[in-house]
């Protein structure tokens, strides 16, 4: 129960374009970021993305006097099954003052009444998150509760590994020196090296057209039109992005693969290489094939790659050749359908969809 006094000094309200900069402000100081590269990535998150309606809120907020104390950015992405278009509401960014922590489910329900308007999802919870949205009747999007890791370079993933047991950055660097040979030699990938001529680099969302994709998918996935591969992928907001047409033979044609590059790790010093998409959908043969090209290209430049929303099928694949399983606290991805509003059918999700790996 949130106290009357308090819900009284509080108020929601939809935030627009006028309030980014203070919105920036407020997740800025709540994620540790600094304030400029936040409200950069807003005015592409939000005011860019293709998908808005001007009619709709950028955020619900949370105000205790003139202070913005809490916040869900809104987050729509079209998809398409078959012949259909079809606009969800994705949520990101859910932030609540420490102070306020108690109402974070006002704003979380705030969110669930759009619901009637769209089905909702959101592709970043954590456990916390994944509480509010179990609790309002949301199901798990298929296979999000886990990724993959593919270790090449065992040196960062070590160092990390004994940070977690010493604070002493210095014991912790040696530690990745020691162990990295023994714990590679443990357990080194068990996938060959693949032609990376089969990856032709593509520069612009013209050129994914001229692939001509299938336009009328039999699962639920996302529209892949030029306007969303533009912002996804060639609008400058994120340099390390890359999108690759390859040549599969199952389907015989070419497909679309497209990856970003991350760091994780105490100090950033693990860097990922994300598999973002592939599509259409592909044989577990030709999934190697994929990633075994994508680390011939990049084994020089990242340490490990990671795969996400892998069906049953391949994660079995990708554990008998040595990738690590890595299981989230909770499901990160979640949907909220209440009234009906989706077709009944599987889901072809992706790490692109949604704020996952953005």
């Amino acid at each position: 129960m949130i106290p009357v006094s308090t819900a009284r000094r509080t108020q929601l309200v939809p935030l627009t374009e006028a309030d980014l900069g203070e919105l920036a402000s407020f997740i800025a100081t709540q994620s540790g970021h600094d304030r400029e590269s936040v409200e950069l990535h807003l005015r592409w998150f939000l005011l860019e993305n293709p998908a808005r309606r001007p009619e709709d809120p950028l955020a619900y907020g949370l105000r205790s006097a003139d202070e913005l104390v809490g916040c869900i950015l809104l987050s729509p992405q079209m998809f398409r099954f078959e012949a259909n278009d079809i606009l969800l509401m994705g949520s990101s960014s859910f932030y609540v003052d420490d102070h306020h922590r108690g109402q974070g489910g006002r704003i979380f329900l705030q969110y669930c009444r759009l619901g009637r308007q769209y089905p909702l999802f959101g592709t970043s919870a954590n456990a916390e998150a994944a509480t509010l949205w179990k609790a309002a009747g949301s199901q798990p999007l298929p296979y999000t509760d886990q990724e993959f890791l593919g270790i090449f370079n065992w040196r960062p993933l070590t160092e990390e590994f004994a940070h977690r047991k010493s604070c002493n950055n210095a014991v912790s660097r040696m530690a990745g020196g020691s162990i990295a040979n023994i714990a590679g030699w443990l357990r080194p990938l068990q996938i060959d090296s693949d032609d990376v001529a089969k990856l032709t680099l593509l520069g612009s969302a013209e050129q994914v057209s001229d692939l001509h994709l299938p336009n009328r998918p039999v699962k639920l996935t996302a529209l892949r039109d030029p306007a969303y591969l533009h912002w996804r992928y060639f609008s400058g907001h994120d340099a390390t992005a890359a999108v690759f047409a390859f040549r599969s033979r199952q389907p015989d044609g070419n497909i679309l693969v497209t990856v970003n590059c991350r760091t994780r790790g105490y100090r950033g010093q693990i860097r990922t290489l994300n598999v973002l998409d592939i599509y259409p959908e592909i044989s577990t043969q030709e999934w190697l094939s994929v990633v075994a090209a994508l680390i011939a290209r990049y084994k020089t430049v990242v340490d490990a790659i990671v795969l996400r929303n892998l069906s049953p099928e391949l994660q079995t694949i990708f554990s008998q050749r040595n990738f690590q399983r890595r299981a989230f606290d909770a499901p990160i991805g979640w949907f909220l359908d209440k009234f009906n509003l989706l077709p009944k059918t599987e889901w072809y999700l992706v790490p692109a969809d949604g704020d996952g790996l953005i």
